[in-house]
């Protein structure tokens, strides 16, 4: 990262994209609340990306790479992404109980019938991602943080749709 130009690591740049990220979950919420007339729904969803973002913020740290204008980028898309399979799954879910299932019923055959498209959209994003994980030029050392990113915060984000949503879910909405 020596070698990026300095508006990539631009301190004001990248307080301008966390203002950007923060505008567009509280805009999901608005929708997402609209949609499922609910306001606890919503943050079941977007608890995800708490965690996905927590998890590739620490990658980051970890493999000290800059908190940049491209790593942002990535951050937004990736939020974008794996918000969605949370979405439908809790949309699923729902259905299933509107038609009379039982919660844990409701839940376990919302998650058979979602994980095989959860899987098969996230593993060919990933898989999409990984030749921009090499370096070498400079199009490669820009696009790298943007890749991590976005591929790290799919992996963690199709196993948060897949077990910790559900579990969410059903932690709330047994009583």
């Amino acid at each position: 990262h020596d070698a990026l130009p300095i508006y990539f690591l631009s301190q004001q740049a990248v307080l301008q994209m966390v203002g950007v990220l923060l505008v567009s979950v509280l805009l999901l919420f608005f929708i997402l609340a609209a949609q499922f007339e609910s306001l606890v729904q919503p943050f079941i969803i977007l608890s995800e990306m708490v965690l996905d973002i927590f998890v590739v913020l620490v990658i980051l740290y970890l493999l000290r790479l800059p908190i940049d204008l491209m790593s942002m980028t990535g951050l937004i898309v990736m939020a974008g992404i794996v918000i969605n399979d949370s979405i439908l799954k809790v949309d699923t879910i729902n259905g299933h109980r509107k038609s009379g299932m039982p919660l844990f019923e409701s839940i376990v055959k919302a998650g058979r019938e979602r994980l095989l498209p959860i899987l098969m959209t996230s593993l060919t994003t990933i898989f999409s991602l990984v030749p921009f994980l090499s370096g070498g030029s400079i199009g490669a050392d820009l696009q790298f943080p943007l890749s991590l990113t976005i591929l790290v915060g799919m992996i963690v984000g199709t196993g948060v749709s897949i077990f910790f949503v559900p579990i969410l879910y059903y932690v709330i909405y047994r009583k």
